[in-house]
């Protein structure tokens, strides 16, 4: 069988990661025919762990992050540890993130110091690991122009592939037009920011803040918010091409579509707002890629497959905050086809992350 020449260069590139992992990892890989891509895992470095200490007293909270406790070996470790725990639990490559909150809580000019260094040295272990790691940029909203420079220098010299950004920034959204510089940056490399989690903003953190459900429930509406927040403030009629990813099957977005144009479309005709561009639905589906971190439950799964379609989801374990075996686990156990999973493993990241 004569192969094209895109086939041609997808069978090399996979020959090359396969040639990068271990005997019965690799051969593994090959029985199922797909990579195992991970797109949401964490890391911190010493320095950003030291900082949010400093900042939180050494007290440990939702709002410090994480800066003590079982997380904090494997966060601090990408290296040969972390490659380990990849092969044991048979993940091929991690798309590597800086933790929640990430440098957005500290001073500009810390941020922005501290995020070049995190990009440098996330760099050198993905080229110590190239066949194993990819990354996402650090950014500092806090200084947007400078913060775009960052990520312009982080993608087209490091090799980054796109941009991390912990949701709100003391208590602000990226639809305020100050921090249009990043998005105009990401959409002129075509680089990818993913939105993350992190504490509620202070005007959502009272009603958000249940014992309990901080994290499973308060974390979802507080990024969905900002998510809608981008749609509703016309980012993506500026920006186009922009592509966000969100994690946790989008933070609810997909399982909302219907309703969101209808109640959009109702309250626009009653107040006599200015239209966007497009419906809700279509920048959802346009604009947005989602991960299955943490949400690798067969019946989200394939909802969101559905609302989204078959390119729209990709695969994430959110190590060490998840147990990364038991992701991988109950993403297998998913009744969907082995085309499916490729795409969602594999075809799906290497496109939107350009692996």
């Amino acid at each position: 069988m004569k192969l094209t020449k895109r086939e041609f260069l997808q069978s090399v590139a996979a020959g090359a990661a396969l040639s990068g992992l271990g005997a019965e990892l690799r051969a593994a890989a090959r029985k199922r025919d797909y990579l195992r891509i991970s797109c949401e895992e964490a890391f911190s470095t010493p320095e950003v762990v030291a900082e949010l200490s400093r900042l939180a007293g050494s007290v440990p909270s939702m709002k410090s992050g994480p800066i003590a406790g079982p997380f904090m070996p494997n966060l601090l470790d990408i290296g040969a540890g972390r490659i380990t725990n990849m092969d044991a639990d048979g993940v091929d490559i991690q798309v590597l993130l800086l933790t929640s909150p990430g440098v957005q809580i500290f001073a500009p000019d810390t941020a922005i110091s501290m995020a070049r260094d995190i990009n440098d040295r996330l760099a050198d272990a993905i080229k110590a690991h190239p066949t194993r790691f990819a990354g996402l940029a650090t950014v500092a909203p806090q200084k947007p122009e400078e913060t775009a420079k960052e990520l312009a220098r982080a993608v087209s010299s490091l090799g980054l592939k796109g941009g991390i950004i912990n949701s709100h920034t003391n208590g602000e959204y990226l639809d305020d037009k100050k921090y249009w510089p990043i998005l105009e940056a990401a959409q002129a490399l075509d680089a990818p920011i993913y939105i993350h989690p992190r504490d509620p903003s202070p005007s959502l953190e009272v009603p958000l803040t249940v014992p309990g459900f901080e994290v499973s429930w308060g974390y979802a509406v507080e990024t969905g918010t900002h998510a809608i927040r981008l749609i509703g403030g016309g980012v993506f009629d500026q920006f186009p091409k922009l592509r966000i990813v969100l994690g946790h099957l989008g933070e609810t977005l997909p399982f909302l579509l219907g309703r969101l144009d209808n109640r959009y479309r109702w309250q626009k005709d009653l107040f006599g707002l200015k239209s966007l561009k497009r419906l809700p639905s279509e920048y959802v589906r346009d604009n947005f890629i989602v991960t299955t971190s943490g949400m690798n439950y067969s019946i989200p799964v394939k909802a969101a497959l559905e609302a989204l379609g078959p390119d729209k989801v990709l695969f994430a374990a959110d190590y060490p905050m998840e147990v990364q075996k038991d992701a991988v686990d109950e993403m297998e156990a998913i009744d969907i086809s082995v085309d499916l999973k490729k795409r969602i493993f594999e075809t799906n990241p290497r496109r939107v992350f350009k692996i």
